[in-house]
């Protein structure tokens, strides 16, 4: 998988695996959570034997694997490890049918059908194969996204769900035969090969070597790749006539308004402004309440009434401006190991009250009010009653103003500080949404109440922050639309 987005990526897994960047918390969250659903998903064929060992027990790990594949009395093996002409892999799930075995790789995810998923198998098979071993049906384990958690036990059954990819796997095989042979090829070479980085080094993820590939390296200043969804046409176009930077692309070459309005920015070293802009931002009706959500996506449904990834609100902050500049402050954070919907949901109706608009920065504060109005239906009608109120400000920014220090982006991480200098989450112990949701879980199981104030009292910061940013860069638009 490494070789095939990166040849250097593979040398550099063999010989030189101390150059990747650590893996960030994050990222060790989610193999911790996709090793928990494997487990989950073993139980699914009972009876099972687990091959255990280190990861670089790989002699012991195939001598296990092959005593249990010689019992017949095992139904199943749970990560059995196999080699074929040096590529070593853990099958999730090995099933013991009549006329030979069903392989299973478990993903945490809801798309059995990802062609990355396929792949992973189809490598599987191909050794596999290799290796002697029948292999009548060959898929992909995820998680069942229409599962509605009713309480109690998970139905396993009804919890995940199998895609087949046993005909990708043998129509790959003759590919992937020759990209081993290709691989070893180079590894044998003697030295690195010689890559460029490009958009291979974040597809399909971001390569742990990007940093050392890119030490010490210049960047150019407003890459065509700064333009607002650039797709693959225009990039080529771009690419084939040598440009490399906004500046330098032809008045004649055809792009979208927004990339145009981002060009001539970039030219004249000044913000755009559209003479609409003003009338706009009149639109919203006093007391204005800037409302930010938190929440976080489990993979499995911890509560009645869930699916697989739902996203959980377990905080809010709100801002409530008036039209004298008036500011007045509302949060709440669930800090319980329990179902924060509810008391979430009373906290807020009772925050925003009936009269102004809600101002919000992207659609998704409407995903959860209309999700917590589904989950909640006694209190639908005044959540949905919020839904109506809402105010979005990203589509008031992307539409009608552009600073050339945005640099492509209209995240309000990027838009707030390029208006107000000093305004931003750069102090703040919690500074995105992933690494908010992320501590608030890992709070909840920290038995250490420090760690839980301590957290608690980062995500408050946080939060509060997200929707002062939008009183602030609300304030700055204001300035710049009356100055012209």
């Amino acid at each position: 998988m490494a070789g095939r987005q990166c040849v250097l990526r593979l040398y550099n897994d063999v010989y030189r695996r101390d150059l990747a960047t650590p893996y960030s918390d994050a990222q060790l969250a989610i193999f911790e959570c996709g090793t928990a659903i494997g487990e989950l998903a073993q139980q699914r064929w009972p009876g099972g034997v687990l091959v255990g060992f280190k990861p670089w027990e790989r002699g012991r790990a195939i001598a296990a694997t092959k005593r249990l594949l010689d019992d017949p009395d095992v139904p199943a093996i749970y990560e059995a490890a196999f080699e074929h002409q040096g590529v070593f892999v853990r099958v999730d799930v090995l099933v013991r049918n009549d006329d030979g075995w069903d392989m299973v790789e478990v993903k945490g995810s809801t798309q059995a059908q990802k062609e990355l998923f396929r792949l992973d198998v189809a490598i599987q098979h191909w050794v596999l194969t290799g290796a002697g071993i029948r292999v009548r049906q060959a898929g992909v384990l995820v998680l069942n996204r229409d599962y509605v958690y009713p309480g109690g036990d998970y139905d396993l059954q009804a919890l995940f769900r199998l895609g087949d990819a046993t005909e990708f796997c043998q129509e790959a095989a003759a590919e992937l035969e020759a990209q081993v042979a290709e691989f070893h090829r180079m590894l044998d070479a003697g030295q690195p090969p010689d890559v460029s980085v490009g958009d291979h080094c974040f597809s399909p993820y971001e390569c742990p070597y990007y940093g050392h590939c890119t030490r010490g390296m210049e960047f150019l200043e407003n890459p065509i790749d700064d333009l607002y969804r650039l797709n693959g046409r225009r990039r080529d176009a771009l690419q084939a006539m040598g440009v490399e930077t906004i500046a330098d692309i032809p008045a004649d070459f055809e792009l979208t308004a927004i990339q145009a309005r981002i060009r001539q920015a970039v030219i004249s070293g000044q913000p755009w402004q559209s003479p609409e802009l003003g009338r706009v931002l009149e639109e919203p009706e006093w007391p204005l309440h800037h409302l930010d959500f938190e929440a976080w996506q489990p993979a499995l449904p911890p509560y009645p009434g869930m699916r697989p990834f739902d996203a959980l609100p377990f905080q809010f902050s709100l801002h409530v401006e008036q039209a004298d500049g008036s500011l007045a402050h509302h949060e709440y954070l669930h800090e319980e190991n329990s179902d924060p919907r509810r008391p979430l949901a009373e906290a807020l109706l009772d925050a925003v009250g009936d009269v102004g608009s809600i101002v919000v920065y992207s659609s998704y504060e409407r995903t959860v009010l209309h999700a917590l109005a589904r989950d909640l239906p006694d209190l639908s009608e005044g959540l949905l009653a919020l839904a109506d109120r809402l105010w979005d400000l990203l589509p008031v920014v992307r539409n009608h103003y552009y600073h050339p220090d945005f640099r492509g982006s209209f995240s309000i991480k990027s838009v707030l500080p390029a208006l107000v200098p000093d305004a931003g989450w750069k102090d703040l112990d919690i500074a995105d949404g992933q690494a908010a949701a992320l501590a608030y879980e890992q709070a909840l199981a920290s038995g250490d109440a420090r760690v839980r104030e301590r957290t608690f009292g980062a995500l408050r910061d946080y939060c509060r922050q997200d929707t002062l940013a939008m009183v602030q860069l609300l304030r700055a638009l204001r300035e710049r639309s009356a100055a012209g």
